[in-house]
Parts: structure tokens; sequence; C-alpha cells
């Protein structure tokens, strides 16, 4: 998608130095790469999405579209509650965006170096610098992405755990062929 597109969607990046950080791609969501996973959708729906298939929930958390279910589904992956999105050596942040009902919306990673990545719904993955960067109206039926209501954080190393245990899994998938 066009820069100019993206900033008509999402006014305040204008004038900011995001960056575009891959292609469209509609076999992840912005939840599932706020969990750094690129090869399923995650979403608490209780009804399949177009393929005939729910999307991922971690298993044992309710499926509702809640704060709170979504802090339990990331807790499931190593991550808890913290105060701010500020960036803290050791630590990888996520920040949940939700509307003026509290229903969250979007979910962005915090990366490396500090800035954020987000996946905007089908289409890229994108590096802004602030969080509000991509807030915007809060009623329940804009497809804008509300405003930052909840931060979680998990050690470098719980990222690193799970990256390791799900590509072990992948890679023993694999050789069975």
């Amino acid at each position: 998608m066009s820069r100019d597109v993206l900033e008509g969607l999402f006014p305040n990046l204008v004038g900011t130095s995001w960056q575009k950080k891959s292609e469209r791609d509609t076999c992840y969501n912005c939840i599932a790469w706020a969990a750094c996973e690129n090869h399923r959708r995650w979403w608490p729906s209780l009804y399949p999405g177009p393929d005939g298939d729910l999307d991922f929930w971690p298993e044992g958390v309710p499926r509702d579209e809640t704060v709170d279910c979504f802090i339990r589904a990331f807790q499931t992956i190593g991550y808890r509650p913290c105060p701010t999105g500020n960036f803290q050596f050791g630590y990888e942040k996520v920040a949940i965006y939700a509307d003026s009902e509290m229903t969250p919306t979007h979910m962005a990673r915090q990366s490396f170096w500090g800035g954020w990545l987000s996946k905007l719904g089908d289409y890229e993955d994108i590096l802004h610098r602030r969080l509000r960067d991509l807030e915007g109206d809060t009623s329940p039926h804009s497809y804008e992405y509300g405003i930052v209501v909840q931060f979680l954080k998990r050690s470098w190393w719980q990222t690193f755990k799970h990256w390791r245990g799900r590509h072990k899994l992948t890679a023993l998938r694999s050789s069975r062929g």
C-alpha cells in the first residue's frame, strides 16, 4: 500500500519517519506479530474465518474480546503488565490499543532499538517511533485503532525461549514431512 494511503488511514503518521518493513501478508495479524509470530493469526473470535478455521488463541484463555483476555493470552508466552512503554533494557514490550468500550483493536511490539513495530491489519508491517502515531478515533465502529490502554513486558530471555521453542517445533514438523 502506498505511503499516502497509509498516512490517510493513520493521519498521525504524516510527517513522521515511519518505515515499511514488509509487504502485505494475510497469514498473520497484529496480535500474532506482537507475539513474534508470522505464521498464523491470533484472535479470540468464536467464529471461523474465511478459511473455515478459528484463529489461534492460547488454550485456557477465554475467547473474549477484552483487554483482560489479551493480557491473559500474552501471559501464556511470558508477558506481564507494566506501567509504561518506555524502553527498558533487557525487556520486550507490547502495547494494547482499544476503543472507547475497551475492546482491543490493535497491538504493537517494541523493537530492540526502542521504536514500535505494527502489523496494519492484512497490510504491511511498519516501524514507527511513537505509539500515538497509530492512535485515533476511539468510537467502536471506527477503522482507527483508538488509544493505548495497556503495556506488557517480558525479558529478552523469555522472547528467545518462545522463538526457539516455536522454531524447534517447526523444524521437527518439517523433518517428518
